[in-house]
């Protein structure tokens, strides 16, 4: 029998095979971006009374029109996989995506603190504070971790940590608003230990590792949370320069991108801790010490470029570069940049503090003052000036608290750190106003109503947060102050209301 062979032209055979590469990388580049986390595409930062802000990575477009809830020191928010925000918190209450209370979100770190900070937003537990991770056993949890205070008899500090606690965002109630139903759940209990919680993946890239430092000791928490939930899973001692244990607990805990270093960086001592990490066991190895010029100041922050390579920390006055690579690493130093003068309204200075890196790959830069603008490190990986810091870049829509959200790199194992073709945009969250202030501006006496909702409680606060004025009355729909004596300015209000929740306004002195 005659074999038969069957010829096509080289055009037929190309063309589907064309289509089918095409459909496989579409398919495959649509798979990929549905697994990307986008835990932390929304950073909701504190405004002193005015509006608050959203800053967005991505290219949808957001309005939200309320927001019930004052920040200040502690700042944590979280969005679901898919970068929709869906809950945030301020160290005192958490609330949902709506901009509302959570159900059962009322009273995180509850006691004499928090009675006497939250009324103003102002939970002092600090940048690094509290801190959302995705629950590795259920996709539609949420862990809060958060350090609570204690007044101390401290002749430095008047409060002190006391305790790391977690509460739980559940999604599945109330059509996805969620619910909390789990709060104040101590893991720690220990006056020695430090707000400054550093989360990185386990080397199984789902469970999550998180360190704690311990006040004047050289010593490590470090707690593991699973499917199974939270747990400490031990405290290691002994690490570093034991000569020298003196430090004060207001320092920068964060590890690298990949895991594979962990670095605290001392305001006290101007001094970088830096260490191996073992994603598998969880210790600390390999200490090195990398001396940082003396600010004079006890604030600062650090944080590592997208590969991991380089180091940059802020000491308020000063940014610098450091190659991880080097030899000697110390030797790596670069001086990027010194604050530039700038200070809003001619008040409040724009220094270089407190950093994040963003999902678009680039580092923002704040202070604790009031900032009109964020600096930002637009080229992160790139050696010295190369990394192209601009001071006062981002402009934002008014000034917000000098406060951060943290965030670890959520992406690790599954995606890429972070992505340089995001877009960002910053939106205003306008406050839905139940307070009423009038006259304003007034001169000798105010009126302030919350209708049938009662105020409790009235604070007023200068624009450094600073309280000038402090008075608990029976619950009452209104309440007039007399203003004698305050001196002319602008200050916020803050009204807790008989179901203890609090408002804020805006109210003008002039005489």
């Amino acid at each position: 029998m005659k074999e038969i062979k069957y010829y096509f032209p080289k055009e037929r055979l190309i063309k589907p095979l064309l289509y089918i590469i095409y459909y496989f990388i579409y398919c495959h580049s649509i798979f990929s971006q549905s697994l990307v986390p986008k835990y932390d595409y929304n950073w909701v930062l504190d405004s002193y009374g005015t509006p608050c802000l959203v800053i967005q990575f991505g290219n949808d477009t957001i309005v939200y029109d309320s927001l019930n809830m004052d920040f200040g020191y502690t700042n944590a928010c979280i969005s679901d996989i898919d970068g929709k925000l869906i809950s945030y918190s301020n160290g005192c209450q958490i609330n949902n995506s709506t901009f509302g209370p959570m159900e059962n979100g009322q009273q995180i770190n509850p006691g004499q603190v928090h009675r006497e900070n939250c009324p103003a937003g102002r939970y002092p537990a600090g940048e690094q504070g509290a801190v959302f991770i995705p629950d590795p056993g259920d996709s539609m949890r949420y862990y809060l971790l958060h350090a609570s205070i204690a007044i101390q008899d401290f002749p430095i500090l008047k409060t002190w940590v006391d305790a790391i606690s977690y509460s739980i965002v559940d999604l599945k109630y109330n059509n996805g608003l969620g619910k909390v139903i789990l709060k104040n759940n101590p893991i720690i209990t220990d006056s020695s230990i430090c707000a400054e919680m550093a989360v990185v993946k386990n080397i199984n890239n789902k469970d999550f590792w998180i360190l704690s430092k311990v006040a004047y000791e050289n010593a490590y928490y470090r707690m593991l949370l699973n499917s199974n939930g939270i747990s400490v899973i031990g405290k290691q001692n002994n690490l570093g320069d034991t000569s020298s244990i003196k430090d004060f607990p207001l320092g920068v805990c964060i590890f690298s991108p990949n895991g594979e270093k962990f670095i605290r960086y001392s305001v006290y001592l101007d001094n970088i801790s830096l260490f191996d990490f073992d994603r598998s066991t969880g210790l600390l190895s390999n200490y090195r010490s990398i001396p940082v010029i003396d600010s004079m100041m006890l604030d600062g922050g650090a944080c590592f470029s997208p590969s991991g390579r380089f180091l940059y920390v802020g000491t308020y006055w000063d940014l610098y570069q450091y190659d991880l690579e080097a030899v000697d690493i110390k030797a790596s130093e670069v001086h990027i940049a010194h604050w530039d003068g700038f200070r809003y309204r001619n008040i409040f200075s724009h220094m270089i503090g407190r950093m994040q890196l963003g999902p678009d790959c680039k580092i923002y830069v704040n202070c604790r003052n009031s900032m009109k603008y964020l600096h930002v490190i637009n080229k992160p990986d790139e050696k010295g000036l190369a990394c192209d810091f601009h001071q006062n870049q981002l402009e934002l829509p008014q000034t917000h608290g000098g406060f951060l959200p943290s965030f670890p790199n959520y992406r690790l194992g599954v995606a890429p750190v972070c992505d340089p073709n995001l877009a960002v945009s910053v939106y205003e969250i306008q406050i839905h106003r139940y307070l009423s202030v009038y006259p304003n501006p007034a001169s000798d006496e105010v009126t302030l109503d919350a209708g049938d909702l009662g105020i409790k409680s009235v604070q007023i606060l200068d624009l450094l947060g600073q309280m000038v004025y402090h008075q608990k009355i029976n619950p009452t729909p209104s309440i007039r102050l007399k203003l004698g004596n305050f001196n002319p300015g602008t200050y916020i209000v803050v009204c807790v209301l008989n179901n203890g929740t609090s408002l804020r306004a805006k109210l003008i002195i002039h005489k």
